[in-house]
């Protein structure tokens, strides 16, 4: 079977930057090519979860993206786990392959799942080791660079929720699209219908995200919108919820669950994807994504820096 993942994480990072327009072209023609019942949304969450893997980084304003250097960080606390992320050229593959022949350490290529009608993922690099100082003159050996532990160095840096900056109010007459928190998704509004999450195309084309707040318009991106509506809202359930571990010493990591229609940004998702290495896990029927390892004191963290509380189940 062909590794469709791989070969779209070969290409951008040999790319290593551009417009991300010509990025979706791009992926959409080289995907389709080996996975042909792909839905229309699937680039697009492909490129969300490239960034929450840390395999590229992109600029959703400006429309461009750029490849990630690669890292080995180790995952908190999961027995001796790190992991090798960011772009994948053929000579960093080759240097990855002759490191595993020479034996240096462990290296497992783990698949993150996904439907049916989504492009794949590439499977996620896990290394195995027993000491840091043999991870650290590992990632010297491989011309890494190596991070402690970028989840909890990241969730440390969570930046408070703040609007962006002020900005007009939409131009009466053009359509104009309100978030439905209830119902997770954009409808179409005659005119502004109080405070809330807007999305519009501006005069360039390029369709922009507005938040108005006390009376005032400002300028946001999708997710961090999102999470500025609901922080006034009460709602009957929390949107983030975390379930502890059952083993034994491990009750302080659990699994962090995200409703559908309340995504968490691009830095949040990171953190939180990087603490097993492994894109999130879609439970359809629940309508969650469920982020794995998450330690509880991180967990808070996220929800705090989104103005949300943190709901903890004891069943999931």
């Amino acid at each position: 079977m062909t590794d469709t993942g791989g070969l779209l994480l070969r290409w951008l990072s040999e790319q290593g930057a551009g417009s991300l327009s010509d990025l979706k072209q791009g992926m959409w023609w080289l995907a389709s090519k080996h996975c042909p019942d792909i839905e229309p949304g699937a680039p697009g969450r492909w490129l969300r979860d490239a960034v929450s893997l840390a395999y590229m980084d992109i600029d959703w304003r400006n429309r461009r993206w750029c490849a990630a250097p690669p890292v080995l960080t180790r995952l908190p606390q999961a027995r001796g786990l790190a992991v090798l992320t960011g772009g994948r050229t053929a000579a960093f593959d080759a240097r990855v392959a002759q490191a595993g022949q020479d034996g240096l350490l462990e290296l497992f290529r783990v698949p993150s799942a996904r439907p049916p009608r989504d492009i794949p993922l590439p499977p996620s690099l896990i290394v195995q080791f027993d000491d840091e100082a043999g991870l650290v003159g590992w990632a010297a050996e491989l011309g890494v660079s190596y991070t402690p532990c970028f989840a909890l160095q990241g969730a440390a840096l969570l930046p408070p929720l703040s609007p962006g900056a002020p900005t007009s109010a939409p131009e009466f007459g053009k359509p104009l699209e309100q978030y439905d928190l209830v119902r997770g998704g954009y409808r179409l509004v005659p005119r502004p219908q109080g405070e809330g999450l807007y999305r519009l195309k501006r005069r360039d084309s390029k369709r922009v995200c507005q938040v108005q707040r006390d009376g005032q318009w400002y300028e946001t991106g999708h997710e961090q919108g999102v999470y500025l509506a609901l922080e006034n809202q009460s709602r009957a359930a929390d949107v983030l919820r975390w379930l502890p571990e059952k083993d034994c010493g491990r009750e302080r990591f659990g699994t962090l669950f995200v409703d559908w229609g309340y995504p968490l940004p691009d830095l949040h998702r990171r953190v939180a994807v990087m603490c097993c290495g492994l894109a999130p896990r879609i439970n359809t029927q629940a309508e969650n994504l469920a982020y794995d390892n998450v330690p509880h004191a991180i967990a808070i963290k996220i929800a705090q820096s989104l103005g949300q509380h943190l709901g903890e189940n004891d069943d999931e």
